[in-house]
């Protein structure tokens, strides 16, 4: 297969730079408007735009060269480059805008297919390049013009095409495995607040109803009451994490380790999914390495806990240690699992760990804060039947992981050789 060499300019329809400095300043920000695309916001395919900024309409109207649209291609300019991201929408806007660290490119669909481009910027050959641009630099900066001027080294339009497709397929499947866990995870937490929080099922029995959306048997094990003094369903208790969870229950030491460690760290920790395991041997891997994580454990970060650094341990072929960054929680009995993961990290419970951690250069809580979570204790019977709604959900989310990491690796080793030609497609 021939390969073309030619240049980003070359095969862009519009390309745009971000902001000149005197044009977008902190003082420009508003809180809400035209959305600015910051960095930290590029996330391949799926924008994370659980971090937002604004600026007013006019200030939008007033920089019309750092427009961004939905289908660009968006890179950073400074810290992490060689990232990059499609353009994704953020359900409630229309109108986006480059933050000042921030360049976009919408390809030519006549010269290029803009998938192809997307791929060949995320293939580990494109990233190294960009980033030996700047191997002596304190701060890193791939600026505009370097976007226009590098290099591609391209196959025909009808084989990029097919290329593309072969690896967006993979994508698309990893996209919808996680659109699938953010459903199951809200599904959970939706029970959880309805059973342990609001008391429905206790106050619809009060009222003489039928609990919406459960059925007799399940209906049956919930209290007709409230408790006087405490206002929480009669029977059950006011209690705590480490009522029903043990805390940091095993660590490796010098002396009782394995040969080897697969270890899960905060900073590929978030929002309920390891984003990657790193296998060391003992003496190799870093001194924080230390936390045995069993299946059903719960993992909470405590070093600036508003990072969202928690998971669930579902089963594994390997077994996993974690960070001492983490405060693990082993439920005392397998029922307890998801009560302990739901209770210790719905959004309440993240943002007060957060503001206990608030303050400091190094902010950070002790791991008995997280085992020390309020919660109401319902009886095992009740916590049984959690269990048996919940479980399954958790699970399914945890085995969507583990397909989307061999679905990953089947991607990551494929675009090399997609891209460069190494292996062929029929085009007919």
């Amino acid at each position: 297969m021939s390969l073309n060499e030619t240049t980003v300019e070359a095969i862009a329809l519009e390309m745009g730079d971000a902001p000149f400095g005197s044009n977008l300043k902190n003082t420009d920000y508003t809180d809400s408007g035209a959305l600015v695309v910051q960095g930290k916001n590029i996330k391949g395919r799926v924008f994370d735009w659980s971090d937002k900024r604004h600026v007013s309409f006019d200030k939008y109207a007033s920089i019309p060269r750092s427009h961004c649209f939905e289908g660009d291609l968006l890179f950073p300019k400074v810290g992490t480059i060689g990232k990059v991201g499609i353009l994704s929408l953020c359900e409630g806007y229309d109108k986006y805008l480059l933050s000042t660290n921030t360049m976009r490119l919408k390809v030519d669909p006549e010269k290029a297919d803009p998938y192809f481009i997307y791929y060949y910027f995320t293939w580990s050959k494109t990233v190294r390049l960009i980033q030996a641009m700047n191997s002596k630099s304190v701060q890193p900066v791939f600026n505009f013009t370097s976007l226009k001027k590098f290099p591609l080294m391209l196959p025909s339009l009808e084989i990029q095409r097919h290329a593309s497709q072969v690896i967006k397929k993979l994508d698309d499947k990893i996209i919808l495995n996680n659109q699938t866990n953010q459903t199951l995870e809200e599904m959970a937490q939706a029970i959880f607040k309805s059973w342990f929080v609001d008391f429905d099922p206790v106050k619809a029995k009060i009222n003489g109803e039928q609990p919406e959306g459960m059925d007799a048997a399940t209906a049956s094990l919930f209290p007709e009451k409230l408790d006087s003094e405490t206002s929480i369903p009669e029977g059950w208790t006011q209690g705590v994490i480490s009522d029903i969870a043990k805390l940091n229950g095993k660590s490796w030491t010098k002396k009782k380790h394995p040969d080897e460690v697969h270890y899960v760290d905060l900073a590929n920790t978030k929002n309920g999914v390891i984003e990657s395991v790193t296998s060391y041997e003992f003496e190799d891997a870093p001194s924080r390495a230390r936390r045995v994580l069993n299946p059903g454990d719960t993992i909470v970060g405590t070093v600036r806990p508003g990072n969202r650094s928690f998971a669930y341990i579902g089963q594994t072929e390997q077994p996993l240690t974690g960070s001492t960054g983490f405060a693990v929680l082993t439920p005392k009995e397998e029922f307890w699992s998801s009560l302990v993961y739901l209770a210790t990290t719905n959004d309440d419970s993240i943002d007060e760990y957060a503001r206990l951690a608030d303050g400091g250069a190094y902010p950070a809580i002790k791991p008995a804060v997280v085992a020390e979570t309020e919660c109401v204790i319902p009886t095992e019977e009740i916590a049984k039947k959690f269990w048996e709604i919940t479980g399954p959900m958790l699970k399914k989310a945890h085995q969507n992981r583990l397909e989307n990491e061999d679905l990953a690796a089947l991607r990551d080793t494929l675009l090399p050789k997609l891209l460069s030609g190494e292996i062929e497609l029929e085009t007919k």
